[in-house]
């Protein structure tokens, strides 16, 4: 099990990053304070936040790539290994010189104790052997070649689509549930993008008799691998996008819901309805005063105009202060 899949993983992943970028920081800052001390930053200042943000999001980095590290040796020896062979290179008269050579240091009569390892090498064998079953092994994998039922291609694969679509589904409907219950509400969109994306690659690889693009590039890395397992690997590294994505989005772009816009905009109408009451309170005390003159409306209208203004003017300047001031630290305590 990869380590970013497990519940380890998942653990790990909620703990261990903010940790150790806590450590890499005071690590970083520390070799800065000796070579360049004007470098280093006061705490609690936006510049020391920034490094915050940017050691946090190196150290989930390297978290994702160890943990596809780890899923691709957590796969183990697959037929190929066992038979000193490859699926980039594959030659048949290599793999049955392979096989007979292994299968007489392993067989029982002259090896006892090895009864398994033989057992899995005849298997091994068996499927690699056959072009059917190989291209099913190399599409499906090793459980899908254990089809009693199945006769054909498109029998073998027919019959795996259901479990590998299952994850799919319970990938879809794990995102759902988070999303109702308002968890990791970052990069919702591109979850929902990414389950349809690597589901539709899984249909690709079942019904093409040759491997999708990606497949083949990946297979330049790992020669040794079949287009199932770098699939799962490409599965895992879904998993770890989602987990990553939600740890680092905020990191770099601020969920703009996690601001409270709606409270500021209320306060904003508020703000108006009380100028305006004192606006016409004003405008009524002073039109009395000249009551009895024949300037009153002429004043009302022009007094009301650069009261307006003016409270507008200064309201406008004060509130926006207020609204950055606001903006900025709601935005530094959300991430």
């Amino acid at each position: 099990m990869a380590y970013g899949g497990g519940l380890g993983g998942m653990l790990g992943w909620m703990f261990l990053p903010q940790l150790v970028a806590t450590y890499t920081l005071k690590l970083i800052h520390g070799v800065l304070s000796r070579v360049a001390p004007r470098m280093v930053p006061h705490p609690n200042t936006p510049q020391y936040q920034l490094h915050q943000r940017m050691s946090y999001v190196l150290v989930i980095i390297m978290y994702f790539a160890y943990s596809l590290w780890e899923t691709e040796k957590g796969l183990g020896n697959n037929y190929y290994h066992m038979l000193g062979v490859t699926p980039a290179d594959f030659v048949e008269g290599q793999l049955r010189r392979n096989f007979r050579r292994i299968s007489l240091v392993l067989h029982p009569d002259k090896n006892p104790g090895h009864e398994r390892q033989f057992i899995i090498v005849q298997e091994a064998y068996t499927v690699l052997s056959s072009p059917v079953m190989r291209f099913i092994y190399n599409h499906a994998g090793a459980e899908a070649t254990k089809c009693q039922s199945c006769a054909t291609v498109s029998d073998f694969m027919l019959a795996a689509i259901p479990k590998r679509m299952g994850m799919y589904i319970a990938y879809t409907l794990g995102n759902a549930a988070l999303q109702v219950f308002g968890i990791a509400r970052y990069g919702t969109y591109w979850r929902y993008i990414a389950i349809g994306a690597f589901a539709a690659l899984e249909l690709m690889m079942m019904a093409s008799t040759s491997d999708p693009l990606i497949i083949r590039a990946l297979f330049w890395m790992m020669p040794h691998r079949t287009g199932y397992e770098l699939s799962k690997i490409l599965q895992q590294a879904m998993v770890c996008f989602f987990i990553g994505l939600n740890q680092i989005g905020p990191q770099l772009i601020p969920y703009e819901n996690n601001v409270n816009t709606l409270s500021l905009a209320k306060e904003l109408v508020k703000s108006i309805n009380k100028v305006k009451v004192e606006v016409n309170g004003n405008l009524r005390r002073t039109a009395a005063i000249y009551h009895d003159t024949g300037l009153k409306q002429h004043l009302h209208e022009q007094l009301q105009k650069e009261m307006q203004l003016g409270a507008t003017l200064g309201m406008k300047k004060e509130f926006q202060d207020e609204y950055s001031t606001r903006l900025n630290n709601e935005r530094i305590n959300f991430v």
